[in-house]
């Protein structure tokens, strides 16, 4: 059985619930990332590569299958269009959750106020594309998960950096 701790671990790098809690109930933990509940800037910065990475990693394996098609326009839509679903605002976070994590004192909560900005803004121009959701229903059989497991860590940092 995994203790709240654990869930709340699954929960965090998932964006799922383990199916027990310590006392063995089968409720649900509550969520890690309630608004106000503030974790560590590192423990952020992990969430945010570890999610990202593992999209990344899915979307590399669907370009590999559009490629292995040999059709002309589907190897360049993998050669070309997986990886522009944003303008930069990726970027933008990494660098809020950067300086989040190197913040003095005084400048810790303007720096929590922009990584939180910067989350919301990177899921709203990911989810917005007309991309994901074909990325993610993708024919070839190929799990990519932008919404699953980039959704829940982006939540995440909105509500807890």
């Amino acid at each position: 059985m995994a203790t709240q701790e654990q869930g709340a671990w699954v929960f965090r790098v998932l964006g799922v619930w383990t199916s027990t809690d310590t006392a063995g109930s089968g409720a649900a933990p509550q969520a890690p990332a309630t608004p106000g509940k503030k974790l560590p800037p590192g423990e952020l910065l992990a969430l945010f590569r570890d999610a990202k990475d593992e999209v990344d990693i899915g979307l590399n394996k669907l370009q590999a299958a559009l490629r292995a098609t040999e059709d002309e326009d589907l190897i360049r839509i993998a050669d070309y269009g997986m990886y522009g679903m944003t303008n930069g605002e990726g970027v933008g976070l990494m660098k809020a959750l950067f300086e989040l994590r190197g913040a003095t004192p005084d400048r810790q909560e303007a720096a929590s106020k922009a990584a939180r900005a910067a989350a919301s803004a990177y899921k709203a121009a990911v989810f917005k594309h007309v991309l994901v959701d074909l990325v993610d229903r993708n024919p070839f059989g190929v799990e990519v998960g932008i919404k699953a497991k980039l959704g829940p860590a982006l939540d995440t940092i909105a509500n807890a950096a």
